[in-house]
């Protein structure tokens, strides 16, 4: 089976964007996949280009699930308060920010990012300026809007802090409690 078809098993429809996978979980299936910036979208009744929110899509189902039940917990807000507490964490989010939302632009293409840039400037605006899970503003302080987003860019370039910060919470939980194949942190 071709990685596309286990991505659309693993979260139950054909992925938008899907460009390649980006990390496997121990079980060697897709973990993370990489996205294009821009997919066909519908609006309005017309169709046109959308950003697509994230570079990095954490696809594993049960890695989804153990991030989706530290967001349930709170994690979001105590992570953000975390971030905000920290100056050297919050210079780190604001360079990863920086740096994502550099790949995201790289991806896109010389031309294609001239042309976006010149025909579609809100939809260039939001590609070659937002950062993980495609918060506007300037990189690092629009919040945190999505732990999965932060865990996944974590996991496919390692520079995320708090992407780091919701590793490091998974892998508390897994030493907790028992728990096999995909959904544990990875080492």
């Amino acid at each position: 089976m071709r990685d596309e078809e286990i991505v659309a098993r693993q979260i139950g429809r054909r992925p938008r964007g899907f460009l390649r996978v980006a990390t496997r979980c121990p079980l060697g299936l897709p973990e993370t996949i990489v996205t294009r910036p821009i997919v066909s979208g519908v609006a309005d009744g017309r169709a046109g280009l959308e950003p697509f929110p994230t570079v990095f899509w954490l696809t594993c189902p049960g890695a989804v699930r153990a991030v989706s039940e530290l967001e349930a917990q709170g994690h979001v807000r105590k992570l953000q308060e975390r971030l905000a507490a920290d100056p050297g964490a919050a210079e780190a989010h604001r360079e990863a920010a920086r740096s994502y939302a550099d790949l995201r632009l790289s991806l896109l293409g010389r031309d294609d990012a001239a042309h976006l840039a010149r025909d579609h400037t809100g939809e260039y605006e939001v590609v070659a300026h937002s950062g993980v899970g495609g918060v506007l503003g300037e990189p690092g302080k629009g919040g945190i809007k999505c732990l999965h987003a932060h865990y996944a860019d974590y996991l496919a370039r390692g520079v995320n802090p708090v992407g780091r910060w919701v590793h490091e919470l998974l892998r508390e939980k897994a030493h907790s409690r028992e728990g096999s194949g995909c959904g544990k942190a990875r080492g």
